[in-house]
């Protein structure tokens, strides 16, 4: 299975790596892809260098897009176009699309947020008019979320469950003194 974590500037570093390092440990080709560049700065000041960018990325062999929160990424991930092409597209194909804590507005943009969902709380207006999920991971069909950076263990490995399964989510889990 193949993921990509889109990184924007202002990202919010335990929501990206948490689920990137969960991936990997669980088998999954995890990739860091920068929005617009390959080294992306995140909320807290720490400096990322990606795998690729968005330009580069083949996303047409990809499982997965991951969207971490944090300000102002999730804004430049709102805002990107391109982005909301990929999301559409990806969604149109039947592949998982998943965002954490401020990032499901870039879900909500592209239309893909109809049903149940969950967010950072105060986002809940930037995402639907319904109110969204206590639950820390929230999956609707093919588009998961998560509330935030204390939540990013969690969102990391439902998402390693739903592409490697359940066994391999918990041996993951055991390994990290997660379970």
């Amino acid at each position: 299975m193949k993921a990509a974590i889109i990184l924007a500037t202002g990202f919010e570093e335990i929501e990206a790596i948490a689920p990137l390092d969960i991936l990997r440990r669980g088998g999954v080709d995890a990739s860091l892809v920068g929005l617009d560049a390959r080294e992306v700065v995140g909320a807290h000041g720490v400096s990322i260098k990606t795998d690729s960018t968005l330009k580069s990325y083949d996303f047409s062999t990809c499982d997965m897009i991951i969207l971490p929160g944090g300000l102002p990424g999730a804004e430049h991930l709102s805002e990107s176009g391109e982005l909301r092409e990929l999301l559409l597209a990806q969604a149109n194909s039947g592949k998982y699309c998943a965002a954490i804590c401020a990032a499901p507005m870039a879900l909500a943009k592209a239309g893909l947020i109809k049903g149940a969902y969950t967010c950072y709380p105060g986002f809940e207006s930037n995402v639907s008019t319904s109110a969204p999920s206590k639950e820390k991971v929230v999956i609707e069909g093919k588009i998961i979320t998560s509330r935030g950076p204390g939540t990013a263990y969690d969102f990391g490995l439902a998402l390693l469950e739903l592409l490697e399964g359940r066994a391999k989510r918990d041996e993951v889990a055991k390994g990290m003194l997660l379970a």
